[in-house]
């Protein structure tokens, strides 16, 4: 079904190949799973087979491809449906119905039968209830489930899915991964991921891309169990394996079943005694008083859009110096809405945001900036220079001079470009860019690293408090880190940081306090070994949500951990009081 030998494709603007040299089979029916690094060509290899590079992107190529019996590089038929990374790119239509019935009358279907099938691909992607809403009014992950049910209606032999999890909630995440499981076999599919884990019982083949070249093509159920191979490329390896390596079980366990029988086989040898649980140390819950002063306090805020739809109701919520304050939710909760408010994009419609005591009504985004910076969820919005270097320059050059006199007829330099050029240095290396990426159009970076250039952008006027709109999606386990480390730097700094992010593991690792929202209220708030006790498990999942991995891997096995290091510290305090 998909044929690929000795393929190379370069981009126009590029001197080096996207691809180089690649060769990959795969049967009719089955599940090729790709993972890499960013720029590891994982999309690249997604719009050559889906037929968009090189007739809209433009560029060079060799070597033949083939996908059922086609050339893509000629066929113009709908054998093949994409889900972009970039999902937005991809909406064409006003209304979310008739973004799904566009394809589907396309293929000559009558439009009331259109119409009923579409809201039952919508029905499948959880976007019933949006059916008559404008597209540009869904949150990031609705946008991204509305993309994967026009795909569907296309009805292709072939399905690409680029990293198109990435920006949904957790339920959703899983919700993709069972569309993907119940599609393997009737159709056959391609899944690029930057999360191994996602590919843990989906994927028949793997193939591991680093630098547009193969590193490993085979079966998925062996590559996946190599750890060795994805710290070698800057991946993260799947967490049962990780944690198993850490911890010193055999067999390189994928799932948590294999994790009990690799744990179970461990004891047997091990164990001198009884075993006996160890509790996870409670390590302090923190207080807001453990904290510094309030930087950030939002009270009673409402926002309405223009249709008079509630996207956020009565909320207050405070981020003090120091302090890593998550927001989570359900996709179209009201996260990204709320983080506008935060920065000064939005203006409540009722309530008040103050910043450093100060409310930010009348306060142009500008000025806010200055003292809040915010990162959003689309890096795009906010890119508007050529290089990246002027993306950071931007904010400082555009608040060099300030005008001064009772007039404001003169002008006062804020800073010289000595400041400026020493600013970019320290904020790059802060996020972790390479000085070599300077020189790049941000445009074409992969998505991952525009969210790197835009959380430099924010911090270029050095705010107080930094506001991180999904940091970590679409990154590989080097920008993860490097997400970490800033936000580690920037609380010992004395400054608050606001994350809203899908990916529970993150949010557990970095941060202190926690507020859900629900349909634009909180449900719930508090530290965060609070919000995830297990009592509350039930819950977080009625609102979409999934305690993170470490700490379900952790209740299957018998002890209390809420991150990959907790579970490592019990584990290993288990084996010493059992041995």
């Amino acid at each position: 079904m998909l044929s690929v030998d000795s393929f190379t494709f370069t981009y126009p603007t590029q001197d080096d190949p996207a691809l180089s040299d690649l060769t990959v089979q795969v049967d009719e029916g089955e599940v090729l799973g790709v993972v890499g690094p960013v720029e590891a060509g994982k999309t690249t290899l997604a719009m050559s087979l889906a037929s968009f590079a090189p007739q809209n992107t433009g560029g060079t190529t060799s070597g033949d491809i083939s996908v059922a019996g086609r050339d893509p590089r000629e066929a113009d038929d709908n054998k093949v449906a994409m889900v972009f990374e970039d999902y937005a790119a991809q909406l064409t239509q006003v209304r979310v119905i008739d973004e799904v019935i566009a394809p589907l009358v396309n293929r000559g279907i009558p439009r009331d039968e259109a119409t009923e099938h579409a809201r039952d691909l919508l029905e499948r992607v959880r976007m019933a209830d949006t059916e008559d809403k404008f597209t540009w009014e869904l949150s990031g992950g609705q946008q991204q489930r509305l993309a994967i049910a026009a795909a569907l209606a296309i009805d292709p032999e072939v399905m690409i899915f680029d990293t198109a999890r990435d920006m949904l909630d957790p339920e959703g995440r899983d919700d993709v991964g069972n569309l993907v499981a119940s599609l393997a076999g009737e159709k056959t599919l391609v899944v690029t991921e930057n999360d191994p884990d996602a590919l843990v019982g989906i994927a028949d083949k793997l193939l591991v891309l680093n630098d547009g070249q193969r590193v490993a093509f085979g079966p998925a159920d062996d590559l996946l169990r190599d750890q060795e191979l994805f710290e070698r490329i800057g991946v993260a390896p799947p967490v049962c394996c990780e944690i198993a390596n850490d911890v010193g079980l055999a067999g390189n366990p994928l799932t948590p079943g294999e994790f009990l029988d690799a744990s179970e086989r461990h004891r047997t040898a091990n164990s001198r005694g009884s075993d006996v649980t160890v509790q996870a140390p409670d390590g302090g819950i923190p207080k807001a008083a453990d904290f510094g002063e309030p930087l950030v306090r939002v009270e009673g805020a409402r926002y309405e859009y223009g249709t008079d739809e509630v996207a956020v109701d009565e909320v207050d919520f405070t981020v003090h110096e120091g302090e890593v304050h998550a927001v989570i939710g359900g996709n179209g909760a009201g996260k990204t809405t709320f983080s506008k408010l935060l920065a000064g994009l939005f203006e409540p419609t009722a309530g008040t945001v103050s910043v450093d005591g100060d409310s930010t009504e009348g306060r142009t985004a500008r000025n806010v900036a200055e003292t809040v910076g915010i990162a959003l969820q689309n890096p795009d919005e906010q890119l508007s220079e050529q290089t990246v270097e002027a993306e950071l320059r931007f904010p400082l050059e555009k608040r060099q001079y300030e005008k001064t006199g009772l007039l404001g007829l003169s002008k006062r330099e804020r800073y010289d470009k000595e400041f400026i050029d020493s600013r970019v240095e320290d904020v790059r290396r802060l996020v972790g860019l390479d000085e070599e990426q300077l020189d790049e159009d941000p445009m074409f970076l992969p998505r991952g690293q525009r969210r790197q250039v835009n959380m430099a952008s924010a911090l270029m006027p050095d705010p107080d408090v930094l506001v991180l709109d999904e940091p970590v999606a679409g990154v590989d386990a080097t920008a993860h880190r490097h997400v970490e480390q800033t936000i580690s730097r920037l609380t010992d700094q004395g400054k608050g940081v606001v994350v809203i992010d899908h990916d529970m593991d993150f949010v557990c690792e970095v941060a202190d306090t926690i507020t859900v929202l629900d349909d634009g209220s909180i449900a719930m708030q508090g530290p965060t070994k609070e919000v995830f006790d297990r009592d509350n498990w039930e819950w977080l999942t009625s609102r979409h949500l999934l305690p993170p991995r470490p700490a379900r891997l952790a209740r299957q096995v018998g002890i209390e951990a809420l991150t990959a290091d907790e579970f490592v510290e019990q584990f290993a305090s288990r084996v010493e009081v059992s041995g």
